[in-house]
């Protein structure tokens, strides 16, 4: 809270400094304006925290081969009829 209050301080007095000059007021005031409109885009959309927030990681060499393990026994599954399988044609439509 403290820390906050001491930026609101600093930004206004900062601002007082330009008091005297319209142009850079209204320069200062656009620079607000966009920054308010970018937390609000963020805020509506907060696409960019949460996606970088998951970041890509390379599987593990035991990931894969868990994978790989899993997809031939599902393959197995299929072959013995205790799995149904996905048709060809159903994965080339979700192309």
């Amino acid at each position: 809270m403290n820390t906050t209050m001491n930026l609101n301080a600093e930004l206004l007095r900062e601002l007082s400094y330009l008091a005297d000059n319209e142009n850079y007021l209204k320069k200062a005031l656009k620079a607000i304006k966009k920054l308010v409109a970018q937390k609000e885009k963020e805020e509506t959309f907060p696409t960019t925290a949460s996606e970088e927030a998951e970041e890509y990681r390379p599987l593990s060499k035991a990931e894969v081969m868990e994978n790989i393990r899993q997809a031939f026994e599902d393959a197995k599954l299929i072959r013995e009829g205790k799995m149904k399988g996905i048709p060809a044609e159903d994965l080339l439509n979700e192309l």
